[in-house]
């Protein structure tokens, strides 16, 4: 129980340290590069969403933030090729394709986070129905060889258990 406790100390304690540093550099980044923050902060509004929903699945979490800040840095590269302006952050901001790559990255993780298992699991249950249909011909074949005895002796042996 003591470790428990001191495990969420811990990781409330790393939460906050990341926290604070995340603040810091966006509170010095909105002051040196505001177009490439309102690039950034527009774009990763998906993993916004997912830290506010607060699930308790932290891999699919971070899945969201790995993908959906790989398709938000692509698009600020884009933005200081052309010119760190207003003007070309917002001109980025209504292009659709832009949207498309930053929002593209957010689907993917989403994807990954939910099909994935159940794919997993659809997997795991095809293999468990293939070793049930040859256990039952291993079951049939026993039955042939040795006999209606052997069935009633396992079926007494599964009482008495």
């Amino acid at each position: 129980m003591a470790k428990k406790s001191q495990k969420g100390a811990d990781s409330s304690s790393n939460q906050s340290f990341a926290m604070f540093w995340i603040l810091i550099l966006s509170g010095l980044g909105i002051v040196f590069i505001p177009p490439t923050m309102l690039v950034l902060i527009a774009g990763m509004i998906p993993s916004f969403v997912a830290l506010l929903l607060n699930t308790d699945r932290t891999a699919g979490l971070a899945a969201m933030l790995a993908f959906n800040l790989a398709g938000v840095i692509p698009v600020i590269g884009i933005l200081w090729e052309r010119g760190q302006t207003f003007h070309e952050a917002f001109r980025i901001l209504s292009d659709v394709y832009m949207w498309l790559a930053m929002l593209g990255g957010a689907g993917i993780a989403v994807f990954l986070a939910w099909a994935i298992p159940i794919v997993v699991f659809a997997a795991y249950d095809l293999q468990a129905k293939a070793t049930l249909v040859r256990l039952q011909k291993q079951r049939s074949k026993l039955i042939e060889e040795w006999g209606g005895q052997f069935v009633s002796d396992v079926k007494d042996l599964d009482q008495k258990q």
